[in-house]
């Protein structure tokens, strides 16, 4: 009882802090696209399905990720997100050598223009250096890595490359 009720209080932290406060009906439409239950079921012929695998496995995760990076949960960056997801040891083989069918793959999906496609690798290098250089780097399971990896893509992608993708929504 007390862990959901600081479940609660920091949810209802996080709502007041949030770039963009979710009504109601985004919360529905969150645990509805965002997280692995959007992931699973994702054209939204079941709609209670992604509710239940959302609320039951990653209730956290997905208000986290549908309220700070709404973006994320439709459209090329949820394809984007969903790719990393599942194949993110190859995306970090990729990243480092600084290309391969993955990273094309991901590049085609977020609509990036050729020209820009080698800044944008990269930039997504650099962010990955940096990753692997924090001590905790060897401990994160691959989902976490790959969380890490689409939200710094995400950030460099709207600060220095947003006319040049696809919008990540």
């Amino acid at each position: 009882m007390k862990q959901n009720l600081v479940y609660v209080a920091a949810v209802a932290a996080l709502s007041l802090t949030a770039p963009n406060v979710a009504s109601a009906q985004d919360i529905g439409a969150i645990y509805t696209n965002c997280g692995l239950g959007g992931a699973i079921f994702p054209n939204g012929d079941q709609p209670v399905a992604p509710v239940i695998v959302n609320i039951l496995v990653s209730s956290p995760t997905v208000l986290t990720q549908g309220l700070l990076l709404p973006d994320s949960c439709s459209g090329a960056g949820a394809v984007s997100a969903r790719m990393m997801h599942a194949a993110y040891p190859q995306f970090e083989v990729d990243v480092a050598v600084g290309e391969g069918e993955y990273i094309t793959s991901l590049m085609n999906v977020m609509g990036c223009d050729e020209a820009i496609r080698p800044a944008l690798i990269a930039d997504m290098r650099t962010n990955l250096n940096d990753s692997m250089s924090d001590v905790t780097y060897a401990s994160m399971d691959d989902a976490d890595k790959a969380r890490d990896m689409y939200v710094d893509m995400y950030q460099t992608v709207q600060a220095n490359y947003a006319g040049s993708c696809l919008p990540v929504q």
